[in-house]
């Protein structure tokens, strides 16, 4: 059974630079690709919730769904 990983814009954006402390993702690119429709990501109160391993795949693919 699969459990999707969901995670805050900001957590994702903390593991990201714990990993790449010089990448350039921001905020604002993340929450472009969601209302862009390029990541799926669902509204839990004030939060958007992202699955990680999908957004993980989408920068593996080359942005590609």
């Amino acid at each position: 059974m699969y459990i999707p990983r969901l995670r805050r814009i900001n957590d994702v954006l903390k593991e990201i630079k714990a990993q790449d402390p010089e990448t350039e993702l921001t905020w604002k690119l993340v929450k472009r690709l969601i209302n862009d429709g390029k990541l799926t990501a669902v509204k839990f109160g004030n939060s958007w919730l992202i699955n990680l391993d999908e957004f993980y795949g989408f920068f593996r693919t080359g942005g590609k769904r």
